[in-house]
């Protein structure tokens, strides 16, 4: 008896361990499971951010393929003009705004690309921009100047968009070219509209309170686009030169019956030592300040205006800080 109590003891120890046993397993793989589950989920969440990039991706893909280009060229072209001396229908591909604007959204996906500008104030060769598939639009300013041309030009641009996009649905990308925030209400309204929105502009001619890159999907900074030249200039390095040009624009015999103005010099200056007009500017400021120059009034056949001349010195006058150019002794600042 005493044995079989002993084997009865031994056998329910037996099965008491066997019992045990799946229990431990449990407890053994729960931790698998655990880290099974959390690499699931993170695989999950990795495959629906994939599907999603994937989603978006095809969105714009398809954006991009009906694409109306609308270029604020009197704003354009006068910023970089005045600011950089860069033309933006430059000789350089590289450096020209069509150029670079074809290159980036390719000729099959452009199916409007039209500049807007008063073409008797900007100096445009209209030939080489309808060379380049450009679409011009003469906004007449009735000789306003710059900053009300440009906003001419702004009205004129922002009903064609409006209009383009009631009249042709399938346009499903707008990009808009301007060196200021006058663009915002036709942007925001295309956002409202659904099209997809993209923005080239000159980050230190935008309006501070106002960020214009806020209304665009995309937004380009058009100095780096077209690779500008933003080294600064100092304007008494080009003294000696705008007396040189001044000089020589009074001896030539067409000139003498003409007068030589305050924009006439400033253009004159920016063309001679290919410089930004905002620059030969602080020139002639420095051309008056030191007295290099004086203004005169000179009446002719147009009628009576403004000439700019350089003031002429005796060298008893100043023997020790004197220019002599010519025949004039010009005192030195």
């Amino acid at each position: 008896m005493e044995i079989v109590r002993v084997i009865d003891r031994r056998q329910h120890m037996s099965e008491s361990r066997a019992a045990q046993v799946p229990h431990r397993k449990k407890l053994e793989t729960d931790p698998i499971s655990f880290s099974e589950d959390t690499v699931m989920n993170k695989l999950g969440i990795a495959i629906a951010g994939a599907v999603e990039r994937a989603i978006q991706t095809r969105s714009d893909d398809h954006a991009m393929q009906n694409v109306a280009v609308f270029v604020d060229y009197d704003n354009v072209y006068w910023t970089l003009m005045n600011r950089y001396r860069h033309d933006p229908d430059h000789e350089d591909p590289q450096r020209n705004l069509f150029d670079r604007l074809w290159e980036k959204y390719d000729k099959n996906n452009i199916r409007m690309f039209k500049a807007y500008a008063d073409f008797e104030q900007v100096a445009a060769n209209l030939t080489s921009l309808q060379k380049k598939r450009v679409q011009i639009r003469h906004v007449y300013a009735n000789g306003k100047n710059e900053d009300k041309a440009k906003n001419a030009s702004d009205i004129e641009l922002s009903i064609d968009a409006m209009e383009t996009s009631y009249s042709d649905s399938n346009i499903s990308c707008y990009v808009f070219v301007t060196a200021d925030s006058d663009m915002i209400p036709i942007m925001s309204r295309m956002l409202y509209r659904g099209k997809h929105v993209e923005l080239f502009y000159v980050e230190d001619a935008i309006a501070k309170h106002t960020d214009i890159r806020k209304f665009a999907h995309q937004s380009y900074d058009l100095l780096e686009f077209l690779h500008v030249d933003v080294s600064p200039k100092n304007p008494s390095d080009f003294i000696q030169d705008a007396i040189q040009y001044i000089s020589e624009w009074h001896a030539q015999p067409a000139n003498r019956t003409k007068n030589l103005g305050p924009k006439w010099l400033r253009d004159g200056l920016a063309d001679y030592l290919s410089i930004p007009s905002n620059t030969a500017s602080q020139v002639i400021d420095l051309l008056h300040r030191g007295n290099f120059i004086r203004e005169e009034l000179r009446t002719n056949e147009y009628g009576t205006h403004k000439n700019i001349v350089l003031s002429i010195e005796t060298p008893e006058r100043d023997e020790n800080a004197s220019l002599d150019h010519d025949e004039y002794s010009i005192p030195r600042p």
